[in-house]
């Protein structure tokens, strides 16, 4: 789709999103983020368009994903005895994702780095400075089914569709160029609640995920009074203070909230129901699936 069409569309939905907004006395005051997310609402549907016509297979997304995922592996240096760990956790939350028929793989790159990221096709990657800041297994599977969301929803291809002919030489700076972008705040928030669904479903703690927010930031404030609650803690930050992982996945006091409030739901209606830590498990490296320890169980 050509820009001149797609600016069409969207300037169409901005007029369309402008009168709605405006017509007529409301009845209700709109909070700020209110209307944040109606405007991302509207550059979400004008986008939609050329996305539907420029959709790719699975087939062509791993092809994809994969080209990539050979150049970055080239260039670093890999840990596999953390990658065989990692894979295994990583495996026990994709067969929960909802596209089938895509692989996944997970890497590990050696370096004392605060990140993860997932590239199309199923390639997710996780540097050792983030798995070395971590202490069970739940945390690893808030970050994993974070990133294994981001390519079940699409967000990853999505990024590349409309550049799918680039030659292969460019592929990589395509790929690093992206990752110094990121997402867009609804696309973080929707992985969120799809990764959290990942990790509940593979039967582990979610305050694993909220634990492991928490720390990292307390890691990055500066010496100051400690806050009073977890948002006010979050509320308090700067991206100059923020971690890697936490640059490339910013978050906010909304995204927390949404996130205990999906926990909270899932106690309400599992009430009772054993949920995984893994502590021991992630000292040894040893994947639940292979081996569980007693003590390791919380009841919702």
């Amino acid at each position: 789709m050509s820009p001149r069409i797609s600016a069409t569309i969207v300037a169409a939905l901005l007029t369309a999103g402008s009168a709605a907004t405006w017509v007529g006395k409301p009845e209700h005051e709109v909070s700020m983020t209110s209307v944040g997310e109606l405007w991302s609402d509207v550059f979400r549907d004008a986008d939609q368009f050329g996305l539907q016509l420029t959709r790719v297979s699975a087939k062509e997304e791993m092809t994809l994903g994969d080209k990539m995922s050979r150049g970055l592996v080239r260039g670093s240096t890999t840990s596999p005895m953390w990658e065989v760990y990692v894979n295994a956790v990583g495996q026990s939350l994709a067969k929960h994702a909802k596209r089938s028929d895509i692989r996944y793989q997970f890497h590990v790159i050696d370096a004392p780095i605060h990140n993860a990221f997932a590239l199309p096709g199923g390639q997710i990657f996780v540097y050792t400075g983030l798995l070395e800041s971590m202490r069970s297994e739940a945390e690893l599977a808030g970050v994993l089914g974070h990133e294994i969301a981001h390519v079940d929803l699409r967000h990853c291809i999505e990024h590349y569709q409309y550049r799918m002919r680039v030659p292969g030489g460019e592929l990589l700076k395509i790929a690093q160029s992206f990752m110094q972008i990121g997402y867009a705040q609804y696309q973080e928030m929707e992985a969120d609640k799809a990764g959290l669904r990942m990790a509940l479903m593979a039967g582990y703690d979610p305050q694993g995920t909220l634990d492991l927010f928490a720390r990292v930031f307390r890691a990055a404030l500066p010496n100051q009074l400690p806050p009073n609650t977890p948002l006010e803690e979050l509320a308090g930050l700067t991206s100059s203070m923020l971690t890697d992982y936490f640059r490339s996945h910013p978050p906010t006091p909304e995204r927390m909230r949404r996130l205990s409030a999906q926990i909270e739901e899932y106690r309400s209606e599992h009430r009772g129901q054993r949920q995984y830590r893994g502590v021991e498990n992630f000292r040894r490296k040893t994947a639940r699936a292979q081996k569980e320890y007693d003590g390791e169980f919380v009841r919702l």
